[in-house]
């Protein structure tokens, strides 16, 4: 799921919301949130509660040293220190009255301010996915790409941080739609076993595919595939996710998903429209696997929502800066009302 880039007054937003909830605060020590899930679930309440701008744990329509829109932002941890992130950009080509989409790799110290390494793909690129190869030096790279006949998933292995940094990949791989006729999109590599070698290696990977529902366009839905030696394919649908998100009343579209470990547990976040072609319906929903619970998610600063329309969440447990602790680095995409762009926060865990 693609968005449009604007820019909304949400400086003064997340800075007057703050200047209320911190009103009390020491000058040295401000206060960025209500602790709203006293006894309740830590990690709700973190996903929740967006810090104020004064903590310097937060980005609004965050972009990188260019300017650039960072949609999507994926963090990881950069084997040399600090951070590395994968993001789209939507740009307009000369001459061309359609928007196009491009995909960079970017570096930072402290997951807000972010410095462009590198464009890794220049055109029709969208949703990317970053995971480094445990055992390994290389890192595998998904995304969403625009062929002629349709969006597929790209995967791509790139062997060393070295070649990464360089934009320069060793296998490449389209795969195939075999629920839609239209478009799969935003993957997510849900493990990796390598197996010594990349022809040795199993991939697992979620995504969605647009239904076809009697042969007209449908709303995406859920599914899972396996790629083996990098070479064969098999894939799945998760009707049980698609039939748990409908019973939320997210009817609409089920897209962007990501899979995290968080307290000993693997937890997942979902984006979904409450109403199909709706981009003012998104939500976004926590899911514990483990039980099949899912739990709808508001992200606020204080009492104030920042957005009527969320999606494409991203969920990290990192190094924190400095390499003392951990993080969970949060990232999303805000549509509704004037608070739009790209939404990048980080807390302490």
């Amino acid at each position: 799921m693609q968005g449009r880039r604007f820019r909304g007054p949400i400086v003064a937003l997340a800075a007057l919301v703050c200047g209320l909830v911190g009103a009390s605060a020491s000058a040295t020590e401000p206060v960025c949130s209500q602790d709203r899930a006293s006894g309740g679930d830590r990690l709700q309440q973190l996903l929740e509660d967006v810090p104020c701008e004064a903590s310097g744990r937060v980005e609004f329509d965050a972009s990188d040293d260019h300017g650039d829109s960072m949609s999507v932002l994926d963090p990881i941890p950069d084997p040399a220190g600090g951070y590395l992130g994968v993001y789209h950009t939507a740009f307009r080509p000369p001459r061309d009255p359609f928007e196009d989409f491009r995909i960079s790799l970017a570096q930072s110290s402290d997951l807000i301010h972010w410095t462009r390494v590198e464009v890794i793909d220049g055109s029709g690129a969208s949703m990317p996915t970053l995971r480094a190869v445990s055992g390994a030096p290389g890192f595998l790279l998904a995304y969403e790409k625009s062929p002629h006949g349709g969006n597929v998933i790209r995967i791509r292995y790139y062997p060393s941080p070295n070649a990464l940094m360089a934009g320069r990949f060793s296998a490449q791989r389209d795969l195939p739609r075999d629920f839609s006729p239209y478009n799969n999109g935003t993957p997510t590599i849900l493990w990796a076993q390598w197996n010594g070698a990349l022809g040795r290696s199993v991939i697992q990977i979620g995504f969605h595919y647009e239904s076809a529902p009697k042969g007209r366009r449908g709303p995406d839905r859920e599914a899972i595939g396996t790629l083996r030696g990098f070479r064969s394919w098999s894939a799945w649908t998760d009707s049980a996710t698609d039939s748990d998100l409908s019973h939320q009343g997210l009817a609409g579209s089920h897209g962007d998903w990501r899979q995290f470990m968080f307290g000993g547990s693997r937890w997942r976040v979902y984006e979904a429209q409450t109403s199909f072609n709706d981009f003012g319906t998104w939500r976004v929903v926590l899911d514990d696997p483990s039980s099949r619970r899912m739990h709808s998610l508001v992200p606020r600063i204080g009492s104030q929502k920042v957005s009527s329309s969320f999606a494409n969440p991203v969920a990290r447990v990192l190094p924190a800066r400095g390499g003392q602790g951990l993080v969970l680095a949060v990232t999303m995409y805000l549509f509704g009302g004037p608070v739009r762009g790209e939404l990048v926060y980080f807390q302490p865990i």
